[in-house]
């Protein structure tokens, strides 16, 4: 009996070296004429946790919901040629839909049409995140179009810690008369941290650009709304509200709003009694705004002492409408467009020194 206990364990450790060794590996798979998968959603359905889901050129009529984990769904030729929705005869709320404990998901390079049919009431979202997102949840929301038709919630929603949202291109519309809509929106119900926008250009059309706010009992630290193109909406570039601390809005261009950036010391925004601090407002052009920062306080507030004062931000090195490119600028197109043309190279590099 001892041999075959040995032999047994033998066995069982030969395995679990062999494991470590040649782990499975992640899978890619196709979707589009002629591939393997002729929808998206049937690629998930066999698609295992890790694996790259590659869209070749089309337009895919269907509602995505990620529920493998640590999942990459990437285009091919990128947003102008790779199209998601509106699904046919489904008003489900969200075109890309990522559910909680899913990891790292990555979405790269799709055009998501928003549905004119979508109710109201169901919150229409382009590209969206569980608010019940779990801690080592994140979200890689990058090069994407979100084209709104009809009613708006939110064109990206992302409620993960060291979450990005870059290089993505949003047009807005309403949601209702009473209810706001945002162009992406950055909140959390529990404690997210590290969660970056930049390089995205909203278009105008929804109520808010950028929103930067917590839900319940949530908290959002250190959030990085940076070198983004913010314009033409309804209400504001950009809203601060809720439990959020240390958050830096650096380099961006705001214009053409009723009000460029809006920090809420109200107490009652995202339905949570704190209100922002620490926010930083660093080197941003503010242009053709109704008015370029406003706060919104509750003269009650015990940060506000004898007469009601609005609390102040951290601004610094903001500038109005240039008569020029700035040459930073300038020089980041430069570099950009090299690096397009060519490939990154120590060439590349040279053009800012």
């Amino acid at each position: 009996m001892k041999k075959i206990k040995s032999i047994v364990l033998g066995v069982l450790l030969i395995v679990s070296i062999l494991a470590i060794i040649n782990p499975v590996s992640a899978a890619t798979l196709e979707v589009g004429p002629g591939k393997t998968h002729a929808t998206i959603n049937n690629a998930l359905a066999n698609a295992n946790d890790g694996d790259t889901i590659l869209v070749y050129p089309g337009t895919y009529n269907e509602n995505v919901l990620v529920n493998r984990k640590n999942l990459t769904l990437k285009s091919v030729a990128g947003r102008d040629s790779t199209t998601i929705g509106p699904g046919i005869g489904d008003n489900r709320n969200c075109v890309i839909s990522i559910g909680a404990g899913m990891g790292l998901i990555t979405i790269d390079g799709f055009s998501v049409i928003l549905p004119p049919g979508v109710l109201q009431e169901n919150y229409p979202t382009g590209i969206g995140q569980s608010i019940l997102s779990t801690p080592g949840d994140t979200c890689h929301i990058f090069n994407n179009k979100i084209i709104t038709t009809g009613h708006l919630r939110n064109g990206i929603q992302v409620t993960g810690e060291n979450s990005k949202v870059i290089g993505n291109i949003i047009t807005g519309g309403p949601l209702t008369e009473d209810d706001e809509s945002c162009g992406i929106l950055i909140i959390s119900a529990e404690t997210k941290k590290n969660i970056i926008a930049r390089d995205n250009h909203i278009l105008g059309g929804m109520d808010y650009g950028i929103g930067v706010a917590t839900w319940g009992s949530g908290e959002v630290l250190d959030t990085i709304v940076e070198n983004n193109i913010i314009e033409k909406t309804v209400w504001a570039g950009i809203t601060i509200g809720g439990k959020v601390s240390n958050t830096l809005v650096k380099d961006n261009i705001i214009k053409n709003n009723p009000i460029g950036l809006e920090e809420r010391h109200t107490n009652e925004y995202g339905k949570n009694e704190s209100t922002p601090t620490g926010t930083k407002v660093w080197y941003n052009q503010f242009c053709n705004n109704g008015k370029d920062i406003d706060i919104y306080y509750d003269p009650n507030d015990s940060s506000v002492i004898g007469e009601p004062r609005e609390p102040k931000l951290d601004a610094r090195g903001n500038t109005g409408c240039p008569t020029t490119l700035p040459m930073n600028r300038f020089i980041s197109i430069l570099k950009k467009n090299f690096e397009k043309n060519h490939g990154k190279s120590e060439n590349s590099n040279n053009i800012e020194n």
